[in-house]
């Protein structure tokens, strides 16, 4: 069965729409197969996450002119570059020629890009240069605008502070309708401030998914984070809100941690509520971060398989706390704590993942209180899948 000509039946009952639309108490989450399917991760590759904002990787990562770094999302091979304009662009990784791989490991300060099948040159804005021998033995070809290929194909991209999003098939609305649910809400941060420090990485045993859920979802906490309970007690937290493809939450918390980079530089001109207090977002379908007085986090997860997840937390501090000697011991501390607590959310995650392949499991049970996130999340994911079954059958929908 193709994922691109016929988003299956089988992942979404009837009996499942149903119960999905009912009240939290009665609703459920995603069913099993959405987890462990090779085809449902080919249909997101393909239809979901193609049509939709969805963060590709970071300025720092090409921070000067002619920095290029290859990265893959979606399965689809791209380029990451900093061009002459000192912006950021996206290009598919393919010579319109042949289609050979164009950047295959990074490169600093390239005047061009050059293919190494028949060396034809593209400059940092993508434009075809030349191509030797075109027309035969020295008969080399300066490209003539209007004539033959164009240059390298452009992804539709945008830059959000350090982070680069795009839109692979172009139809997604404007980024700033994606953007400004939690920009307007991080108004009040002068997120300029922050500096990668550094990144946090993983091989996880599970649906890639399931990690962003188990971010949207904070009543694991006292069972699986006791040692937060200090910081931030059950009875400081609040179950998560979502409106449209925007969850968030936050929580205030009485005593600063030590653990959390206590002693690191804190945003700039903070209210007295904004000096104990933790944000977190998730904007569907693939950013989830979290914002503390001092520090973002920021996770950037690649679907390996169904069943295996490349998970990155990128970490930013304030000014010189994120690279001077003076504050690595505090800033080892930072990186200690989201090493720990993440190690306590993998052995959760890995089972919840396990257990997706139990005939006893399609969905689970609800609490009314804390889950109504999940059911949004499921919603949204559900809303996709229909939506793309009805363009590909209109006649059955």
């Amino acid at each position: 069965m193709s994922a691109e000509s016929n988003p299956s039946d089988d992942w979404l009952s009837k009996q499942w729409l149903e119960r999905l639309d009912k009240s939290v108490e009665e609703s459920t989450g995603l069913p099993n197969a959405l987890y462990t399917d090779p085809e449902f991760l080919r249909f997101e590759n393909e239809q979901l996450l193609p049509n939709a904002w969805i963060l590709a990787g970071f300025v720092h990562q090409v921070p000067n002119t002619g920095d290029a770094i290859p990265i893959t999302v979606a399965e689809k091979p791209l380029i990451l570059l900093h061009d002459e304009n000192d912006e950021i662009q996206v290009f598919h990784n393919a010579c319109p020629h042949r289609g050979a791989k164009l950047v295959n490991s990074p490169c600093s300060a390239a005047k061009a890009l050059i293919c190494p099948n028949h060396f034809w040159t593209y400059g940092l804005d993508g434009k075809i240069q030349a191509r030797p021998h075109f027309f035969g033995g020295d008969q080399h070809d300066i490209h003539k605008p209007g004539k033959g290929p164009q240059g390298l194909r452009l992804v539709r991209s945008a830059v959000w502070h350090d982070l680069v999003f795009i839109n692979l098939d172009g139809d997604a609305g404007t980024f700033e309708q994606y953007i400004k649910p939690m920009a307007d809400r991080l108004k009040d941060y002068d997120l300029n401030s922050l500096q990668h420090a550094g990144v946090l990485e993983w091989e996880l045993n599970c649906n890639w998914k399931l990690v962003h859920e188990n971010f949207i979802e904070p009543y694991h906490v006292f069972a699986v984070h006791p040692g937060l309970l200090e910081f931030g007690p059950m009875d400081k937290r609040r179950a998560s809100e979502h409106k449209a493809h925007c969850f968030f939450n936050d929580y205030q918390f009485p005593n600063p941690d030590s653990n959390r980079g206590d002693g690191l530089a804190h945003f700039p001109n903070l209210s007295k509520t904004m000096k104990n207090q933790v944000l977190w977002f998730h904007l569907f379908p693939t950013l989830s971060l979290e914002v503390f007085p001092n520090q973002l986090a920021v996770w950037e997860l690649i679907p390996i398989s169904p069943e295996k997840t490349l998970e990155r937390i990128h970490v930013y501090l304030i000014g010189d706390a994120a690279t001077a000697d003076e504050f690595a011991e505090g800033r080892q501390k930072v990186f200690d704590t989201w090493h720990g607590l993440n190690e306590e959310d993998i052995g959760v995650i890995e089972r919840m993942q396990q257990g997706r392949h139990s005939p006893g499991f399609d969905g689970g049970t609800l609490s009314p209180f804390w889950d109504s996130a999940i059911q949004h999340y499921a919603q949204l994911m559900a809303g996709t899948i229909k939506s793309k079954r009805a363009k590909k059958n209109p006649a059955k929908d």
